[in-house]
């Protein structure tokens, strides 16, 4: 049975591929954050080497599957908190051409994909020019965009959309144990994004973060200077994660759309595009981007 939400039509035709050994060497599922991109990527690969389409419970490890994505290039390199570099994809290539143990596939599912640097993508280009005849690669990427046209061309592409309310909401309390009521909440502001209404649920950070998100939209003005240097002062601020929360926060906002809040949300938008950048100084940036509000 699978634990995966939504994109019925999108696991029909993987598992279907699947089974008649059709799959291409790669695809690249894109779409809005937290739709459920890397479940279905870590799901297929479940399949492959499980038989059943669904993301691994209870401490389950794929022997013929690795994820790469920003906290595994951190691991590699904690001075790079904000991109996947060369040496991830060095990882990748080391991963790919090992034989499969129990798949007939090795699966890497490389998430976050925008966030690669010039010299990883252009590593990962000749990956994707010849790849092993085993393996499957799955970037996975909020933007499309931000990824080079060669590598967009040589992999299939498949978008992923929005979930229904209703099945986010059903799927909170049959597999997170959320009331009814909370469950019917949370999927109401994500939007339909379920890794969202999860993370409105469990994830404590992102909720510290949303608070300070919605506390600088009603400082007024002459308050702003102050405001800013309070989320600043933490060691461990991340550029990345309080813009996050404040593009989700302003989402909500757009309900009741001012000027000023929709040029924020671009400046928001495109400040996010270029945090991996390491020219730039987050704390610099941060405090132009909400003092121009």
């Amino acid at each position: 049975m699978s634990n995966v939400l939504g994109h019925e039509g999108i696991i029909k035709d993987l598992t279907a591929f699947a089974g008649r050994g059709e799959l291409p060497h790669g695809y690249i599922f894109f779409g809005p954050a937290m739709t459920g991109k890397r479940a279905i990527a870590v799901a297929l690969a479940h399949f492959l080497e499980k038989g059943t389409f669904a993301t691994p419970q209870g401490g389950e490890v794929l022997q013929d599957m690795k994820v790469v994505d920003l906290e595994f290039a951190k691991q590699l390199d904690p001075d790079r908190k904000d991109s996947v570099s060369i040496d991830a994809v060095r990882e990748i290539k080391n991963f790919l051409w090992q034989k499969p143990n129990a798949s007939k596939r090795r699966t890497l599912v490389l998430d976050e994909a925008e966030f690669l640097t010039t010299e990883a993508q252009n590593a990962l280009l000749k990956l994707t020019e010849e790849p092993p005849a085993s393996s499957l690669i799955i970037i996975v990427t909020a933007d499309l965009d931000a990824l080079l046209p060669t590598i967009v061309s040589r992999l299939q592409k498949i978008y992923f959309g929005a979930v229904p309310e209703k099945d986010i909401a059903k799927w909170l309390v049959a597999e997170h144990g959320v009331t009814a009521a909370k469950a019917a909440q949370f999927a109401k502001r994500a939007h339909g994004k379920p890794g969202l209404a999860w993370r409105l649920h469990a994830d404590k950070t992102f909720q510290e973060q949303l608070a300070l998100a919605e506390q600088f939209l009603k400082t007024p003005a002459a308050g702003r200077g102050a405001f800013i240097k309070k989320i600043l002062e933490p060691e461990d601020f991340n550029l990345r994660i309080f813009l996050d929360a404040l593009i989700v926060v302003l989402a909500w906002a757009m309900e009741k759309p001012t000027a000023g809040r929709i040029a924020l949300w671009h400046r928001a938008l495109a400040l996010y595009g270029r945090a991996m950048d390491f020219g730039l100084n987050p704390r610099l940036q941060l405090a132009a981007l909400l003092a121009a509000d």
